[in-house]
């Protein structure tokens, strides 16, 4: 196969993509470290949750998820992660 013509039609298409939204190589680095912390931060609230808990109440159905907010930001650093990567 190949790829000997290009066709232009002329359409118009708006974008979408927001310059100030988009990230560099810099600007990936930055929220990764941000977004580590933050998860660091959060990670020791849960644990600290979790003490609590178990202190109280003894180690009932213990479970490993995460709660909505970790997940999102393990989500988010995954994701800039993988790009970097």
């Amino acid at each position: 196969m190949s790829l000997c013509h290009l066709s232009l039609d002329r359409s118009k298409i708006r974008a979408n993509a927001s310059k100030h939204k988009a990230m560099n190589h810099e600007r990936m680095l930055k929220s990764e470290k941000r977004l580590d912390g933050e998860m660091r931060v959060l990670l020791r609230k849960v644990e600290l949750i979790d003490a609590k808990k178990d202190n109280q109440y003894g180690k009932i159905n213990r479970s490993d998820e995460l709660p909505k907010e970790p997940q999102r930001l393990a989500s988010r650093l995954q994701c800039i992660r993988f790009d970097l990567g």
